[in-house]
């Protein structure tokens, strides 16, 4: 039995949708990235995602959706490169730096911090660091999408056969997952 919900705003008008897809995608549960990039004078810029995924396996490839209003939407636009780094659920303190923008001068404090492929900052002890060379971008609604061709992967824990839980993002909040046998 399906519930249907009422917001008091007249039918298919804008704000009801979105706050309709708004409370249907807190009701997902994503994976949580840091998109990492960085200028034309190496300094580095990054925001926390969910809008990254995998695209395609040939070639390689990876998407990320960022809202034009990000300060690191234009360095991605001008480099054309950018890193995802997919975090575990023992880094909500990264996460947290990434997530305020009062927060945006600690972002990239501490040692974990590398300079990888590219010259892109990645997150040392991620699940994944996933390096990408732009390849298109589309401009839709708030967001350029952009396409990026991997050119790296690093995997530390296929090395090591250890696998930890992914952050994860869950009705507005971080989240720890485990796996179900």
């Amino acid at each position: 039995m399906s519930t249907v919900m009422h917001t008091g705003v007249a039918s298919g008008s804008k704000e009801t949708l979105a706050e309709k897809l708004r409370l249907t995608m807190r009701s997902s549960v994503m994976s949580v990235s840091l998109v990492t990039t960085c200028d034309e004078e190496g300094a580095f810029h990054g925001l926390a995602a969910t809008s990254a995924s995998s695209l395609t396996m040939e070639p390689p490839a990876m998407m990320v959706a960022v809202n034009r209003t990000a300060s690191c939407h234009p360095v991605i636009g001008k480099s054309r490169k950018f890193c995802v780094n997919l975090l575990a659920a023992s880094q909500t303190s990264v996460l947290e730096n990434f997530s305020r923008s009062d927060r945006r001068a600690l972002r990239f404090a501490g040692d974990a911090w590398r300079v990888g492929r590219l010259g892109l900052p990645y997150l040392d002890g991620a699940i994944s660091n996933v390096f990408c060379e732009v390849d298109a971008a589309h401009d839709y609604g708030t967001h350029t999408v952009y396409f990026g061709r991997i050119v790296e992967l690093i995997m530390p824990e296929a090395a090591t056969g250890r696998q930890r839980s992914p952050l994860a993002w869950y009705q507005g909040k971080s989240a720890c997952l485990s796996a179900v046998e």
